[in-house]
């Protein structure tokens, strides 16, 4: 650690750092937020770590406050990222390590969290593009998954997420951690009904595939030509039965093996991404011929 590097920070900041204990409200709103039992502001979330932390930096998120505890801070980038902060948030505290620890995670924490709001998108906000994709989540409950998701539709490059008949919040630490920071740039929207989401998705002229464990269509010999909607099911219940009283397509995943099915999160990817390379120019003729 730039010891120097550290000293010198919080000496020019002394001014905006103030230092709080471990039972001030700042310390018990965290831990309400970490135990997902805030309900005051559905999405105010915590985050942690410098990866997150650097795909902040890339947003417009308004971060309410900061803190950190000098003692952990291993690192030049560390205190650098700290420093950012600093520059753009108004209200930053300082903690002990044993107060950190307690709002830590991890065996070997850095020693910065931030608390914000996410964003809320409605859909008006989303500008469909010609050849979109938009995955839609209808009525899945694990965070852990909905993040995991969220991390491969940010990389596939899909447009959107639609959660339908929503189960988990989007603020939920296990989705935060999962999401590896896709939560803070891939646009969410609520439907709180299928039938919602099905007639906007018709008015924007979105071809509509469901993936399903029983259909009979590859996923691999479908074009995807237009906008496309991939939906997903719950982990428990599958898809919604409303969805096939409508003019839908399935796919499906082979399985070779004894199992029957793959965890939602490992379909999401397989199928978002095999969706968006077959629209983009990294895929076109090059990637049709490889298949």
């Amino acid at each position: 650690m730039n010891t120097l590097k550290l000293n010198q920070l919080l000496e020019k900041y002394q001014w905006k750092i103030k230092r709080l204990g471990p039972q001030n409200e700042k310390v018990v709103e965290i831990r309400s937020i970490l135990h997902n039992t805030l309900n005051s502001v559905e999405r105010r979330f915590v985050t942690e770590g410098m990866w997150a932390h650097h795909k902040l930096r890339m947003t417009d998120i308004h971060i309410e406050y900061c803190l950190f505890c000098p003692e952990m801070m291993y690192s030049n980038e560390a205190i650098e990222l700290v420093e950012a902060f600093m520059n753009s948030t108004d209200d930053i505290y300082v903690v002990s390590p044993k107060t950190f620890q307690r709002l830590s995670d991890r065996d070997d924490p850095d020693g910065f969290i931030s608390v914000g709001i996410l964003p809320v998108y409605h859909k008006e906000d989303l500008g469909i593009r010609d050849d979109a994709v938009i995955v839609i989540l209808d009525g899945l409950e694990s965070p852990g998954n909905i993040g995991t998701i969220l991390r491969s539709c940010d990389g596939a490059g899909v447009d959107a997420v639609i959660i339908c008949n929503p189960k988990a919040r989007v603020n939920n630490p296990k989705l935060i951690k999962a999401s590896m920071g896709a939560v803070f740039t891939v646009p969410i929207v609520y439907f709180e009904h299928p039938s919602e989401c099905i007639t906007w998705l018709k008015n924007h002229r979105f071809h509509i595939y469901l993936a399903d464990s029983e259909a009979r269509s590859f996923y691999g010999n479908r074009v995807y030509g237009g906008n496309t909607a991939l939906v997903l099911g719950s982990e428990r219940y599958g898809i919604s039965q409303e969805w096939y009283n409508h003019p839908v397509q399935t796919l499906t995943i082979p399985m070779s093996g004894s199992c029957d099915s793959l965890n939602v999160g490992v379909a999401a990817s397989i199928l978002t991404y095999e969706i968006c390379l077959r629209k983009k120019a990294l895929g076109g003729d090059e990637y049709e011929n490889k298949l």
